[in-house]
């Protein structure tokens, strides 16, 4: 599955512990639960909420990892984010994108094996 055919965008949400989310964003309300239900079909508990004139569809960070370990691109998109924001990001961004990493974004997670 890939986000990308969504239109999803990373954020970094400051809050007790900071959390990362993918977003996706929308107008109209059809198109916000048929991307809700792709999202429930691939095995992942997105969320809608209002926000303004958009339907904001939302995955949380325990699904992101789900994601992560079963989809190269998502976890490639998620280390260069992480890496972004804790080099350029505000201060806040910088905190949580260091408490954010983890093993499964390390650099050497995208070598490819070698097999002798």
């Amino acid at each position: 599955m890939c986000l990308y055919t969504f239109g999803v965008y990373l954020e970094l949400v400051s809050g007790r512990g900071g959390s990362l989310v993918a977003k996706h964003f929308t107008r109209d309300v059809g198109k916000a639960l048929a991307a809700a239900d792709k999202l429930k079909a691939a095995g992942l508990r997105p969320n809608i909420v209002k926000s303004g004139p958009n339907y904001v569809v939302y995955i949380a960070t325990a699904d992101l990892l789900k994601l992560v370990e079963r989809d190269g691109a998502v976890r490639r998109a998620i280390a260069l984010y992480l890496a972004e924001k804790a080099k350029n990001g505000t201060p806040r961004q910088r905190e949580i994108a260091v408490l954010k990493r983890n093993p499964i974004f390390s650099p050497n997670t995208f070598l490819p094996l070698r097999l002798a």
